[in-house]
């Protein structure tokens, strides 16, 4: 797969927000119930829909700042 530069940018302090979440979101002890909101704010960080997806079920594995990166070039479709 060839990789294009991303569509949108986050701010610095977003950036860092959205690898918070990511690092908290991958932790192997956080209780089932406490990953929704987290990953409900990641989603609005991001604007991805389906950031789940970037995070569990790539292969390889994502790093966070890939997942941020590719979240970023996601383009909502229009039509």
């Amino acid at each position: 797969m060839e990789s294009r530069p991303p569509a949108r940018t986050l701010d610095d302090a977003r950036r860092r927000q959205a690898h918070d979440l990511i690092q908290r979101l991958r932790d192997p002890v956080l209780p089932d119930d406490a990953a929704g909101p987290l990953l409900d704010e990641l989603e609005r960080v991001l604007a991805h829909p389906r950031v789940s997806d970037l995070l569990f079920w790539r292969t390889p594995e994502l790093g966070i700042d890939e997942v941020i990166d590719e979240a970023m070039r996601y383009r909502p479709f229009v039509g």
